[in-house]
């Protein structure tokens, strides 16, 4: 089962971010802060990371930076109801993906399942 880390500091956009992957057999994890962001993808080794680009403790962008040098292989789908100059940022800084809110689940999931996929080492 392909695991998911989901990092926004909106519950509710988390919990709906969260049913939609469950819902179509993907393993979540919520967590709300850059921090708890980073011993989290330490501690599951995710396939996949999708971020909100404003947290409490941390830019967005600066956070996926920092991830991606940890580990470069981890596919990150950054989400912000913001500037596209803020997308652009995250884009700039590592992500693989960017969305803007609100996120339509069905994109979401196709997005996921094709960064997952070609990730993938092959069999």
């Amino acid at each position: 089962m392909d695991r998911v880390i989901i990092c926004d500091d909106d519950v509710q956009s988390c919990r709906f971010l969260k049913i939609a992957f469950q819902n179509h057999q993907f393993e979540v994890e919520m967590v709300h802060t850059a921090q708890d962001c980073f011993a989290a993808c330490r501690a599951s080794s995710p396939h996949l990371l999708v971020t909100d680009l404003h947290l409490p403790d941390m830019d967005g962008s600066e956070m996926i930076q920092q991830l991606r040098q940890a580990q470069p292989a981890l596919p990150i789908i950054a989400i912000s109801g913001d500037s596209d100059e803020v997308l652009q940022a995250a884009w700039l800084n590592g992500a693989n993906w960017v969305m803007r809110k609100p996120i339509v689940p069905g994109m979401l999931l196709e997005t996921a399942r094709h960064l997952i996929t070609s990730r993938a080492p092959p069999a």
